[in-house]
């Protein structure tokens, strides 16, 4: 893991971000227990994750969780 990466193995933190433009560079670990790896995600948007205070498009937001819950199951 680099210095720029960030780990999370929540789908609902990882589907936030994603919805604002930040994807996921690959995902890693066994399938009980998979783990999102993202680069360079400012810490103000983690944060407003957990705050709640800032929203994002209900569609972008579904989407982007369809889309990782899929990655989930995909062999690494």
């Amino acid at each position: 893991m680099s210095r720029m990466e960030f780990l999370t193995s929540d789908l609902q933190l990882a589907s936030y971000l994603a919805a604002l433009g930040h994807h996921p560079v690959r995902v890693e670990g066994p399938l009980q227990r998979r783990v999102f790896v993202f680069r360079e995600v400012p810490q103000d948007d983690v944060s407003s994750y957990f705050r709640g205070t800032r929203a994002v498009s209900p569609q972008r937001l579904f989407t982007a969780y369809r889309t990782l819950k899929r990655q989930l199951f995909q062999p690494v």
